[in-house]
């Protein structure tokens, strides 16, 4: 895996309405919440570095959590749309075939879009994956909650997971855990290895070395693996 930097842009002079400004502050907050959080980062940080003023940021997000969840939206809601594609193609496969979904297949569908955006190396889509895997572990961030939108996405993965693993079919609240259960897995694999293409190791993980010898597909391909076998169990 290759070192993936953060990148900042070099300051420069820029008026509070100019649309370039707009996403110039979104692209050096979205790479300081990745490296720092968000409770860490503070307004001036962020105009600092991205070269304007605070009216700048006032203009066009008001408050600090507009400028999150704004943040959050901008690459969120691409992915959400992709991920639903995906859902789409698998649910017309099984109408087709005439056949229940794979665990695997409705682990790929949450997972693949994530990893293939890891593997772009564009590093305004690793600074945001790696931004949104640790959001959900960062104490104080509860109020920056998912997009409406993934909730009919997970009411149709809900669907098909009844038919999928018939012993969760009638529990409902199982069936919830079990998809927690996907997305930890998930967001915790995502942030160790954004952490180390950040050239960054956890202190806390003895293996850390070890981590590091798979490739991303490799990655992708066992965490698929292991979390539909804990799906299926």
């Amino acid at each position: 895996m290759s070192d993936i930097e953060v990148h900042t842009p070099d300051p420069v002079q820029a008026t509070a309405k100019s649309p370039g400004t707009y996403y110039r502050i979104l692209d050096v907050a979205e790479a300081l919440f990745a490296r720092n959080g968000v409770k860490i980062t503070s307004i001036r940080t962020i105009t600092e570095q991205a070269g304007v003023n605070v009216a700048a940021v006032n203009y066009h997000f008001r408050t600090k959590d507009e400028l999150v969840s704004e943040v959050i939206s901008r690459r969120a809601r691409p992915l959400e749309v992709e991920r639903s594609e995906l859902l789409g193609q698998l649910e017309e496969t099984c109408r087709r075939e005439n056949r229940a979904a794979r665990p695997e297949e409705i682990v790929s569908v949450l997972i693949s879009p994530t990893f293939r955006h890891l593997r772009s190396g564009d590093p305004g889509w690793i600074n945001f994956i790696r931004f949104h895997a640790r959001l959900v572990w960062e104490p104080g961030t509860e109020r920056f909650s998912a997009l409406m939108a993934s909730t009919p996405m997970f009411d149709r993965i809900d669907a098909l997971l009844k038919s999928c693993v018939p012993a969760l079919a009638e529990d409902a609240a199982l069936r919830a855990w079990h998809l927690q259960f996907v997305r930890a897995a998930a967001q915790q694999t995502i942030l160790l290895m954004t952490m180390f293409e950040a050239g960054e190791s956890p202190h806390a993980i003895a293996t850390g070395s070890a981590l590091k010898d798979l490739t991303v597909d490799r990655i992708e391909r066992e965490l698929i693996a292991f979390v539909a076998a804990g799906l299926k169990g």
